[in-house]
């Protein structure tokens, strides 16, 4: 991918289109000490039905009424970004891996219905146990319950069932990351156990808005729950979802997909996408809230906020 020269005017344009959150001190600095900035350009702009636009006196929202260490608020549409706090700080990712293990995943395969037999090497810690070595389940199944419950096991078993080793799955991973243009976003293993799966809160927008275009890797986030039988069983198992705000009701805005994420080293993590009355859709990216519960509580603060003080327009 080639690299695009930066000039002044060419910042103020940026900022113009991205909003006063659009990061140029980042930029200046980084420039400035000699490293080179590859702006994600295939996120903007090809030709948006409407632009959000902050209502007139409306005050940025103030960063420290979150906890999260690095946190962004992004139009899905058009990337623009509402609100972002350190947007650029890396952290390690935690569970919000699985959404890149998935969608490796669906290129390289992608048959839901494939049967694959649970082996005992795909045991991981951390979690519900839901499969038994031995047992035989449908891909669906695994996928299901590594996006709703988190199933880092779950994972694992899929991205044994390609047949590829894991490293060079992690190789994918890796390629996928750089050709989105998530340039501070590093893989080493595929279930977000690894402290040292690191990246910002500016490329998990990215690959959240390339995951959520996939109708189906799109729709399992949404669910609350799922059910399967494993093959020649007759007991139901039943997948519960990590992502509190999708049994919750608003009136402002309806949760249409979402992440969790949590290791010691990350702290708690979150990815939303949430879908305003009219149909307007943003994406918060939360990564190192303080608790399980705050990191909710701050996705809901930053969605009511963005509703209420930004309108579209063509």
């Amino acid at each position: 991918m080639e690299s695009i020269i930066i000039t002044i005017t060419g910042l103020l344009l940026l900022y113009s289109s991205f909003g006063a959150n659009f990061n140029v001190g980042n930029i200046i600095s980084k420039v400035s000490a000699g490293e080179s900035y590859k702006f994600p350009y295939h996120l903007a702009l090809a030709k948006p039905t409407s632009f959000p636009y902050r209502l007139r006196g409306v005050p940025n929202f103030n960063a420290n009424d979150i906890t999260a260490g690095g946190a962004i608020v992004a139009d899905e549409e058009t990337g623009r970004i509402l609100f972002e706090k350190d947007s650029y700080d890396k952290k390690s990712l935690a569970s919000l891996t699985k959404l890149m293990t998935a969608l490796i995943w669906w290129e390289v395969d992608g048959n839901l219905e494939k049967t694959i037999e649970i082996k005992s090497e795909d045991y991981r810690e951390g979690g519900i146990a839901y499969f038994i070595a031995g047992e035989q389940v449908k891909a669906k199944d695994l996928l299901n319950a590594g996006l709703i419950a988190s199933s880092n096991s779950a994972m694992a078993t899929l991205v044994r069932s390609t047949g590829k080793t894991e490293e060079d799955f992690i190789a994918l991973m890796n390629k996928k990351a750089e050709a989105l243009g998530m340039y501070n976003t590093r893989f080493k293993e595929p279930t977000g156990l690894d402290f040292k799966n690191i990246s910002v809160a500016s490329d998990i927008f990215i690959l959240a808005r390339e995951v959520f275009k996939n109708p189906i890797l799109a729709s399992i986030t949404q669910k609350e729950s799922y059910s399967f039988i494993p093959i020649g069983k007759s007991v139901a198992r039943n997948v519960q979802s990590t992502d509190w705000l999708l049994s919750e009701k608003n009136s402002l805005f309806q949760v249409v997909g979402g992440k969790t994420g949590y290791i010691e080293e990350s702290d708690y993590n979150f990815v939303l996408k949430a879908r305003s009355n009219e149909g307007r859709n943003i994406i918060v990216v939360l990564l190192g809230s303080a608790d399980k519960g705050t990191r909710f509580e701050e996705a809901k603060k930053l969605v009511n906020w963005a509703f209420n003080n930004y309108i579209w327009k063509i």
